[in-house]
């Protein structure tokens, strides 16, 4: 595995050479001026709300923020929200057992179903009160995107609950007209496009952005399951394992966003879903489809007022739908399950579930924005939400209160199902107040605090405290403190109920120098997280003793002319539980390396490095840590391609096939028996060759 990871990174270094050689040797080509001009573009201010609600460039807010273009991450090769979010320091996109998206963020690790990062969709809240997660935005195509905007480190103090190790929020394209096609090996398509129009006075408009995809699946072999490793011979048998993994996954989306004068409605259809992957309790299933799917639909208006010349007010309304379903086997045909009553029975079909989920959020924000003192800036907001469950219910044939083997039926909360109830609601009261105070021409501090009420868990609060110093028009530094929580989920809360909330207190501080040839951020934070909510077995939830974190993350991208740019970012991260003891999560160390070559302001050719190092066991889980890897993607743009408009993308990820795997938990309890769990981990597709035409009009 070391002799690899040096032939990929001499791989690089030699085309580094070769790149650059080019760009000085061959002169002024075709489209210098035009890279030139694109190259000053991108040193000028890139202007953010995701931090503070305000209008800020991204470089002074407070913390560090990282803004994605899609357009950049096309060329790379990304082909969705989840693909890209790799390119960010301290970010490791991963997956679970049933192959659900999750998102780990400076060592912070992901739990089944549920998630540590506030997701937002064009500024709009998706993260559902059952997981916290919004898979189907994380499946989102990057050809339907315009930017990504990424906060890494608390920021509930502005966004609430959720925002725990993170926020991220995607700008869908609302400009231009394109349509887009994309395929790839093992049958995965991609369709869309987007369009925007205009009134006639120029008051009113709207946007249309359509897309979809479909991957049949790789069928990436897993190695033994729980089946084959646990209970008696017989029973291991029955195992499927080794075998192929159900891994089809699908998504589609809708946007169409409106505006006359102030106001605007923005209306939003998301879905996606995948087969079960590994098996929801890691014993693989034969049947292949789609198990698992996630639904939104999604209303939202807003309104914004001059009520005089410093005060403002914006308003906005917001209706969210979420639906879940599941149809899936978790135990083979012919298992012999364990009863609570001496005897034994055999499973006709196997243990099958079936089960449905849906919830309405109903929502108001107004926000107030007064600068009438001078250096100051303030603003507060109020927010009310309320969450209802709606239809809940599972269908098994295993009672899940006496845990006998039964005839197929629905089962709810109050049959002792570990699922929502059809009466579970939370309502939320929040109040935000923030200042935002010129202390001197160079220097900001910012300072609030945000008070949540939940019906449910009690309240909390989440403060701020940053400050950014501009030394000069290149220098500036930056430190931050801030709290933030995460709520249990409906999920979580439903096996076990008892559960507290999460919380976290995070001091960082980061300096970022600017030029017009280089860029370089530097942070290093330090976190300590208190009632981690963390898996007990593969279904089943405890809160943690105190963990802390620190690390150091560090960026550069540097130009070397008008056609070559090399972009490189490193974290390094340590976790542990207060007391000592490894903490099950993301890697102690991520790096990237990418080199981009643009002889001409319509092509690009582009090289990705990425190492993901060890990751972490629970502390039960007596192997050893899961080694990192090493991964190579190529890409390749040519624009106007024979017609104005026609852009052909072309590459390959994974180019040199490397061995990539997720974590798998070591031990479940099932029916009282404590079983392992895919001792080789959770592999993951090789290498696969894909090309994309898209055409602006």
């Amino acid at each position: 595995m070391r002799i690899i990871g040096r032939r990929v990174w001499a791989t690089g270094m030699v085309l580094t050479g070769f790149m650059g050689a080019s760009a000085f040797a061959g002169g002024a080509a075709e489209g210098d001026d035009v890279a030139e001009l694109q190259g000053l573009l991108e040193v000028l201010e890139q202007q953010t709300e995701i931090a503070t609600k305000t209008k800020l460039n991204a470089d002074y807010v407070p913390g560090m923020v990282t803004v994605l273009h899609g357009e950049e991450m096309l060329a790379l090769g990304a082909r969705t929200v989840w693909d890209a979010m790799r390119l960010v320091p301290g970010i490791e996109p991963s997956t679970d057992g049933i192959g659900a998206r999750q998102i780990l963020v400076r060592g912070i690790g992901g739990s089944f179903a549920s998630g540590n990062m506030k997701i937002l969709l064009n500024g709009r809240a998706m993260n559902s009160a059952l997981s916290a997660s919004a898979n189907p935005v994380l499946n989102l195509s990057i050809a339907q995107v315009d930017h990504i905007e990424v906060v890494r480190g608390p920021g509930s103090a502005v966004h609430g609950e959720f925002a725990y190790a993170g926020v991220l929020n995607v700008i869908t394209r609302k400009q231009g007209r394109e349509v887009f096609l994309r395929a790839g090996e093992s049958e995965v398509y991609s369709a869309g496009g987007f369009a925007h129009w205009r009134s006639e006075d120029g008051r009113g408009g709207g946007s249309l952005n359509v897309g979809g995809w479909h991957s049949a699946g790789v069928g990436t072999k897993a190695g033994r399951d729980a089946l084959y490793n646990g209970f008696n011979a017989s029973q291991s048998s029955l195992s499927n394992a080794p075998g192929a993994v159900d891994d089809e996954v699908e998504q589609r989306s809708v946007l169409l966003d409106l505006y006359r004068d102030a106001l605007s409605l923005s209306l939003v259809y998301v879905e996606d879903g995948h087969g079960d992957h590994f098996g929801t309790i890691n014993v693989l299933d034969t049947d292949q489809g789609v198990d698992y799917r996630n639904r939104y639909l999604m209303a939202s208006g807003k309104g914004s007022w001059a009520l005089t010349e410093h005060l403002s007010a914006e308003l906005a309304l917001g209706w969210q739908y979420y639906e879940n379903r599941f149809n899936t086997r978790l135990l083979p045909n012919g298992f012999t399950w364990f009863n609570k009553t001496p005897a034994l029975t055999v499973l006709p079909g196997g243990y099958v579930t079936k089960g449905y989920y849906e919830e309405q959020r109903l929502s108001a924000d107004l926000d107030v924005h007064w600068d009438g003192w001078e250096g100051h800036r303030w603003l507060a907001s109020l927010g009310l939400a309320r969450i209802s469950v709606g239809d809940s219910w599972q269908e098994n044939n295993v009672n899940p209160a006496t845990n006998n083997p039964t005839t197929t039926q629905r089962f709810f909360k109050e049959d002792g199902v570990p699922w929502p109830s059809e009466h579970r609601s939370r309502r939320i009261v929040s109040f935000t107040v923030q200042d935002e105070y010129r202390l001197a021409d160079n220097v900001t501090l910012t300072a609030g605090a945000r008070y949540d009420d939940y019906d449910d868990f009690g309240s909390n609060t989440s403060p701020r405290l940053a400050a950014v110093w501009r030394l000069d028009r290149h220098h500036i530094l930056k430190a931050q403190y801030a709290e933030a929580f995460r709520p249990p989920t409906f999920y979580e809360t439903g096996f076990a109920p008892d559960l507290k909330p999460e919380t976290i207190r995070t001091a960082e501080l980061g300096y970022v120098f600017k030029s017009a040839e280089t860029e370089v951020h530097l942070t290093a934070f330090r976190s300590r997280l208190s009632n981690l909510i963390v898996n007990s077995g593969i279904l089943g939830y405890i809160n943690a003793n105190a963990v802390r974190t620190h690390g150091a993350e560090g960026e550069i991208q540097q130009r070397f002319g008008p056609h070559f740019r090399i972009e490189a970012n490193l974290t390094v991260t340590d976790t542990e539980q207060a007391g000592g003891g490894s903490v099950a999560g993301a890697a102690n160390r991520l790096a990237n390396l990418v080199l981009r070559y643009e002889p001409r302001s319509t092509h690009t050719y582009a090289m990705w490095l990425r190492h993901v190092g060890e990751r972490g066991r629970e502390a039960s889980d007596s192997r050893e840590q899961l080694s990192g890897y090493e991964t190579v993607d190529v890409a390749a743009s040519f624009g106007n391609l024979g017609v104005k408009g026609l852009t052909l993308r072309i590459g390959v990820s994974n180019l040199f096939d490397r061995d990539v795997r997720y974590p798998a938990f070591n031990t479940l309890d099932l029916a009282g028996q404590t079983i392992r769990s895919y001792t080789n981990d959770y592999p993951q597709p090789g290498r696969a060759g894909w090309l994309q035409l898209s055409y602006a009009m």
